[in-house]
C-alpha cells in the first residue's frame, strides 16, 4: 500500500517473493570402449533440463537429456554437464569422462623347435597389457599367459595361439605361433 498525508490505496496489492531452488546433478554415468568411436554418457538432474558442454566454463552446448551420445572420438575426452530450472542453474558444472583405450597388438612372436617328443618354449612380445596363451585361433582353452609359454610334452608339430589384453581391450585375431617337432632320421 502506498500512503500520502494520511491517505491510504486501498485495497493492497501482493507481491511474492519466489525462491527457487537451484537444481542439482545426481548421478553420472561415463562411458568406456575399445579405438575409436561413439559412447553413450549418462547424467541425471534433481529438476529440470540437463545440458551438455565441451568446457568447463563457458564452451559450446553439444547436446541436451539424461543421455549424450559423443561424436566419434579416438581419446579420451571430458564432457561436462549441468541443469537448469526455473532460471537456476547448477554450478560448477560435473565432469564425465568418455574413456577411449587403446587396443594391444602383438608386435612380435618367437616359434620354437626341436628334434622327437618334449616340450618347447615359445615367445611374444605385445604393445601393451598381458599376454595369454589358447590352443585354438577363436574359444580354445587358456594354456598359458606372459611373454614365453613352455608347452606340455609333444610329439607333432603345434600350432598356439596368442592375444594381448590391457585395460579391458583385446588383440584380435589372435596370433599363430609353431612349436614345430622334426623326427630325428634313423
Amino acid at each position: 500500500e502506498s500512503t500520502d498525508n494520511a491517505c491510504s490505496s486501498s485495497p493492497r496489492i501482493e507481491i511474492i517473493a519466489t525462491v527457487n531452488t537451484t537444481p542439482t546433478i545426481t548421478g553420472t554415468t561415463p562411458a568406456t570402449r575399445c579405438d575409436s568411436g561413439t559412447l553413450v554418457l549418462g547424467a541425471t538432474g534433481s529438476a529440470g533440463t540437463v545440458n551438455w558442454y565441451d568446457a568447463l566454463t563457458g564452451g559450446a552446448l553439444v547436446g541436451t537429456g539424461t543421455s549424450f551420445t559423443t561424436p566419434s572420438i579416438s581419446a579420451t575426452t571430458s564432457y561436462f554437464v549441468e541443469v537448469t530450472n526455473a532460471g537456476c542453474t547448477s554450478s560448477p558444472r560435473t565432469l564425465i569422462v568418455a574413456t577411449v583405450n587403446t587396443t594391444p597388438t602383438i608386435i612380435g612372436t618367437t616359434p620354437a623347435s626341436r628334434c622327437d617328443a618334449g616340450n618347447l618354449i615359445l615367445g611374444a612380445s605385445a604393445s601393451a597389457g598381458s599376454i595369454n596363451w589358447y590352443d585354438a585361433l577363436t574359444g580354445g582353452n587358456l594354456v598359458g599367459s606372459g611373454v614365453s609359454f613352455t608347452t606340455p610334452i609333444i610329439s607333432a608339430t603345434t600350432t598356439y595361439f596368442v592375444e594381448a589384453t590391457s585395460l579391458g581391450c583385446t588383440s584380435s585375431p589372435r596370433v599363430a605361433v609353431i612349436a614345430t617337432v622334426n623326427t630325428t632320421p634313423t
